[in-house]
C-alpha cells in the first residue's frame, strides 16, 4: 500500500479536492478486492487439506481394522462355540425334564382314572347311606314321640295295665294289654248307645227343639263342639271299624318283641294317623245318607265319654302308634340287610377289578328297583315296603 501524500494546501479549488478523494477511495476498494480473493483461496486450500486428511484418517483405521480383524475373529469364535456347547446341555435338560413331565402326566390320569371309577362306584352306596340315614332319624323320632305319649298315657292306666298282664300270656306287653282292654269298653259303651237309638224318642220333647248330641271326639281325644253334634251316629261307626282295626293290629303285634325306644328328637305325629278322622265320618255319612244325622236327635243327653274317655283315646294312639313303630323296625331291618348284600357285591365287584377280572360293560345304572327276597314279609302298614329303588355299579 502506498502512503498517503501531503495534505492539500488549503485554498484549492472544490474540483481539485474531489478528484483525490475519488482516487483514495479506488485504492480502498481494490486492497479490499485483492483481500477477500486471498481469504477465499485459504479456504479452499483448508477444505482440501480436511478431505485429504480424512482420506488418510480412513486408510489408517481400515489398516488397523485389518491388523485386529484376526484376533477378533478368533475371540469370537470360541466364544460361539462356548455358546454352542451350552445350549446343547441345555437342551438335553429340557428333554429329560419333558420326559418326565410326560410320565407324571401319564401316572396322573391314571390315578384320575382310577379315583373317577371308585367315585362312580361309591356315589350309588352314598345315595343309599343318605336315605337309611333319614329313615333312621325319623324312626328315633317317632320312638322318641312315642315315648311321650307313653308317658303322659301310662299315668292313669298302670293299675289297669298289671291286671290285664297277670292275666294274659307273658309275651304280651302291659301296654298292649290295656289296649285290649279299653278297646273291650269302647265297643261295649258304643253298642249301649246303638241300641239306645233304636228306643222312640221322649213324647215330652219340644218339637221345635233339638236335643243335646253326646260330643264328637277329635283326634286327641277332646270334643269337638258343635261341629261334630250332629253326626254321632257316623262317629261311632268311625270309632268301631277303628276299634277293629286296632284289634287285628294287636292280635298281630301280640308275639313280636318289644320295641327299643331310644331318646331323640321328636318329630310332630300326623293326626290322620292317631284318631278317626273326619274323611271316614264323611264316607260313612254319605253311604248311610242324611237321615241318620236326623236320628241322632232323639238321643238322650247322656255323658257318652266320662274321665276315662281320653285316657281310653290315648292308650289307642298309643298302641297304634307302636305297631307302626314295629313295622317301621321291620322294614329298616330289611333294608339294611339289602344294604349289606348290596355292600357285599360291590366289594367283591371292586376285588374283582382289582385281580383282574373285568366285566364287558362299563356303565353304571342308578335306581334299578329290587324286589324283596323270598322268605321276607314286607314291612307294615307304615308304607315303603316292598321293591326299592337301589343302585347298581357294573364294573368296567
Amino acid at each position: 500500500m502506498m502512503e498517503p501524500g501531503p495534505p492539500p494546501p488549503p485554498a484549492p479549488t472544490a474540483a481539485a479536492g474531489l478528484g483525490d478523494s475519488l482516487s483514495d477511495m479506488n485504492y480502498y476498494r481494490q486492497a479490499m478486492q485483492r483481500m477477500a480473493e486471498d481469504i477465499l483461496s485459504l479456504r479452499r486450500q483448508a477444505s482440501i487439506l480436511e478431505r485429504e486428511n480424512r482420506i488418510l484418517r480412513s486408510h489408517l483405521a481400515q489398516q488397523e481394522e485389518d491388523g485386529q480383524g484376526k484376533a477378533s475373529e478368533a475371540r469370537h469364535t470360541v466364544s460361539v462355540k462356548q455358546k454352542l456347547l451350552l445350549s446343547e446341555l441345555d437342551m438335553k435338560k429340557l428333554r429329560d425334564r419333558v420326559q418326565h413331565l410326560q410320565n407324571e402326566l401319564i401316572r396322573k390320569n391314571d390315578q384320575e382314572k382310577e379315583l373317577l371309577l371308585l367315585y362312580q362306584a361309591q356315589q350309588p352306596q352314598a345315595a343309599l347311606l343318605k336315605q337309611y340315614q333319614a329313615k333312621v332319624q325319623k324312626m328315633k323320632a317317632l320312638e322318641e314321640t312315642v315315648r311321650h305319649q307313653e308317658k303322659a298315657g301310662a299315668r292313669g292306666a298302670v293299675p289297669e295295665a298289671h291286671q290285664c298282664w297277670q292275666g294274659r300270656e307273658p309275651r304280651v306287653q302291659p301296654s298292649l294289654c290295656s289296649a285290649l282292654q279299653v278297646i273291650e269298653k269302647m265297643e261295649q259303651v258304643l253298642e249301649d248307645r246303638l241300641r239306645d237309638r233304636s228306643k222312640p224318642p221322649p213324647l215330652n220333647r219340644q218339637p221345635g227343639k233339638p236335643s243335646t248330641g253326646f260330643p264328637g271326639l277329635s283326634a286327641s281325644g277332646l270334643p269337638l263342639g258343635s261341629t261334630t253334634e250332629n253326626l254321632p251316629l257316623e262317629l261311632y261307626s268311625a270309632l268301631l271299624a277303628e276299634n277293629a282295626k286296632l284289634r287285628a293290629e294287636l292280635d298281630k303285634n301280640r308275639h313280636q318283641p318289644a320295641p327299643i325306644i331310644l331318646q331323640q328328637q321328636a318329630l310332630p305325629v300326623d293326626p290322620g294317623e292317631l284318631g278317626a278322622g273326619g274323611d271316614l265320618a264323611e264316607r260313612l255319612q254319605e253311604i248311610h245318607g242324611p237321615g241318620h244325622s236326623k236320628c241322632t236327635q232323639t238321643l238322650p243327653a247322656q255323658d257318652l265319654l266320662s274321665d276315662t274317655s281320653d285316657k281310653f283315646n290315648l292308650l289307642a294312639k298309643l298302641e297304634r302308634a307302636q305297631s307302626r313303630i314295629l313295622s317301621l323296625e321291620s322294614q329298616l331291618e330289611d333294608s339294611a340287610r339289602r344294604w349289606g348284600r348290596e355292600k357285599q357285591d360291590l366289594a367283591t365287584r371292586l376285588q374283582e377289578q382289582e385281580n383282574g377280572f373285568r366285566h364287558p360293560s362299563n356303565s353304571i345304572i342308578i335306581g334299578q328297583p329290587v324286589s324283596d327276597p323270598p322268605g321276607e314279609a314286607p314291612g307294615g302298614s307304615g308304607g315303603g315296603a316292598g321293591s326299592h329303588p337301589t343302585s347298581k355299579v357294573t364294573g368296567p
